[in-house]
């Protein structure tokens, strides 16, 4: 069976689906949102891991390059197990996408799909937490903006 992703808020309890980022003024980080990229949260059987991941940023269409925050790389992200801490930030968008992997257990940029009790604690290779923002630069467009945030993977 492929992998079943799901995408918990930092508490682990809530499914993520949207993201309301609020109003960001220009060159100024906003608030950030903490995310756990499950495979096989919580369950008995195991499915196939996800490899190769990576994450980027795509217009509200699905497109790279139409729309600025996605074109213009508004998006950044910090993922601890891969920056070694919290206040590396990158930006992300179109075909400039960031490496993720697990939080830890496993090698390279995969996420495990073994059983697992759903905690994050003791189910490190089935979890990756990601942290993003947005910063939208000084000569940005003002107005309503949606955007996808896209993972990438394959499994066998």
């Amino acid at each position: 069976m492929g992998p079943v992703i799901t995408l918990y808020d930092i508490t682990n309890t809530t499914v993520v689906t949207t993201w309301d980022v609020g109003v960001v003024q220009a060159q100024i980080p906003s608030a950030s949102l903490t995310i756990n990229i499950w495979n096989n949260k919580g369950q008995s059987a195991a499915v196939s891991d996800l490899k190769e991941c990576n994450i980027t940023v795509l217009d509200s269409s699905g497109d790279t390059a139409n729309d600025d925050v996605a074109r213009d790389k508004w998006i950044q992200i910090n993922e601890p197990s891969v920056d070694g801490n919290t206040t590396t930030w990158t930006q992300i968008g179109g075909s400039t996408t960031k490496d993720i992997k697990a939080n830890s257990g496993v090698s390279g940029n995969t996420i495990s799909g073994v059983a697992n009790d759903g905690n994050i604690i003791s189910s490190p290779s089935n979890v990756c937490t990601v942290n993003f923002r947005v910063v939208a630069p000084i000569n940005s467009t003002p107005g309503n903006k949606t955007f996808k945030i896209r993972l990438i993977g394959y499994y066998t």
